[in-house]
């Protein structure tokens, strides 16, 4: 169930990210800049709460990578102020790669693949 709800989510995000773009296009007020900071802080919480679904589930390096895309979204932050022309195509570039990798650790799941391994515990002998 779980499994399902993070799949939903992962799509929630998609389709935000899509009509955040497509605002940006129609509406003359709002930046592109402006949009993907909301965008940013939009996505990084909806990886937060999916992280925290399936953190036990998946494997480990799963769990690395999606706190690593977290901790990229909120250095975007950083980098919108002090590096303004990087803003951008970086948090594009970061989107791309999220967006690649849930695709990815989905078909893995549907597949059957994708499952954390059991944990061998120390033994003392």
């Amino acid at each position: 169930m779980k499994e399902r709800l993070n799949t939903s989510i992962q799509s929630l995000s998609l389709i935000l990210v899509a009509a955040g773009l497509a605002w940006v296009v129609w509406s003359a007020d709002t930046t592109m800049a402006q949009m993907l900071f909301y965008l940013i802080i939009l996505v990084a919480f909806i990886e937060s709460l999916s992280l925290y679904l399936v953190g036990k589930i998946y494997p480990e390096s799963h769990t690395s990578f999606k706190m690593g895309i977290i901790a990229s979204l909120l250095i975007l932050l950083g980098i919108k102020t002090m590096a303004a022309g990087f803003f951008i195509p970086l948090t594009i570039t970061v989107f791309a790669v999220n967006f690649l990798y849930n695709f990815y650790t989905n078909n893995k799941r549907k597949q059957g693949a994708f499952k954390r391994r059991a944990g061998k515990n120390m033994k003392m002998r």
